[in-house]
């Protein structure tokens, strides 16, 4: 069984980060599929550190050797957040400290911490899975097979490809032949993409894309990151010298992450967006890259487009000896409670309502 000792010594700032420590934790990563996502790499929490000064990293040891780390912000009582907090789609424990021999309450006092929230845990990692009270989906485009396997599953389940095909020959007929940037550096493209995503977000009912000065930093500073191992990707595609749509992710390694898309509405029935993603799932295989994935949710395009899923989980880790522990303790047993005995919409209604109540996840 793996233990925990004098964890409280081995929590440090994310400046601290030795070359040595870099090093294991990409190697860690390196070493687990699951870990794949651009949000456990190095890169992005470091990214976010030039950001937050709240963030911290807890260097896990076993035996006197580093077996994991896991970075969090801390706020007031004692609660913790994943990396990035609310924009973070992949969370958990990057290392080997992750089985059933890991005790919630020893990780969070070696912290110095009541209460660590998650809402897009790793379900495949048993610490976080067995203090969880909701499940959920990422799917992706899994391109390990290449790029034709990909295209034979997805036509297997959808019609998807040959219609935005035929949409591609039509916009490149009306509006001029198509061209993707994998990495756009362009000032006016970014400003359109921002210009579009808010737009888009507030005919969702949403307030916009106005982003709180760390997150508008952290962007900035990701789109500049270019590493082996990680790098902030500005994706657009133009037709003739028009930009059509436009997607700002991260990539690590192995894999791509489908973050922020956006598209001209003046252009909506050619589908710009989808035929961006497409290209980009095309291009991807070229890169190195494993797969592309999509995030939490059940939107149409995930469906047609995602191939594989990582199960992900939400709930957090708790003293119950704290009041704010408590408090978490307390939502969970409800929330498990309400799952088994509610309609699924009330008992996500619950959900989010606890959530916003906790401000869990939230930086």
């Amino acid at each position: 069984m793996l233990k925990i000792n004098e964890l409280r010594h081995d929590v440090i700032s994310i400046r601290e980060l030795t070359p040595d420590l870099v090093k294991a934790w990409d190697d860690f990563q390196d070493l687990d599929s699951d870990l794949c996502s651009p949000f456990f790499s190095s890169g992005f929490a470091r990214a976010v550190g030039r950001q937050r000064e709240d963030l911290r990293v807890a260097v896990l040891q076993d035996s006197g050797r580093v077996a994991g780390f896991l970075p969090f912000h801390q706020k007031r009582g004692g609660c913790a957040v994943p990396v990035g907090g609310q924009v973070c789609d992949y969370q958990g424990v990057i290392g080997r400290l992750q089985g059933d021999g890991v005790s919630g309450r020893d990780l969070l006092r070696g912290c110095g911490l009541a209460a660590y929230d998650f809402n897009h845990g790793l379900a495949g990692q048993a610490l976080l899975a067995r203090n969880a009270f909701s499940t959920s989906d990422s799917r992706r485009a899994d391109l390990r097979g290449g790029l034709e396997a990909w295209e034979a599953d997805v036509a297997a389940q959808s019609k998807v490809l040959p219609q935005l095909r035929r949409k591609q020959r039509k916009i490149e007929r009306e509006i001029g032949p198509l061209r993707l940037e994998t990495r756009d550096n362009s000032e006016r493209s970014w400003d359109l993409f921002h210009l579009w995503k808010g737009q888009l977000l507030r005919r969702q009912g949403a307030g916009g894309f106005d982003l709180p000065p760390w997150l508008a930093g952290l962007f900035s500073d990701l789109l500049g990151c270019s590493e082996p191992g990680f790098a902030g990707m500005f994706s657009t595609l133009y037709a003739g010298d028009r930009l059509v749509a436009a997607h700002f992710g991260m990539r690590s390694r192995r894999a791509w992450h489908w973050w922020f898309p956006a598209y001209d509405a003046e252009l909506s029935k050619y589908s710009p967006g989808l035929i961006l993603l497409m290209h980009c799932i095309e291009e991807a295989p070229r890169m190195g890259l494993e797969e592309l994935d999509f995030g939490r949710g059940d939107q149409l395009y995930k469906r047609q487009f995602g191939t594989k899923a990582r199960a992900l989980c939400e709930g957090s880790l708790e003293r119950p000896g704290t009041v704010f522990g408590a408090m978490r303790a307390a939502r969970k047993s409800a929330q498990r409670l309400a799952n088994r005995s509610l309609p699924e919409k009330s008992a996500d209604i619950l959900r989010r309502g606890g959530a916003k109540v906790l401000r869990a996840g939230l930086l």
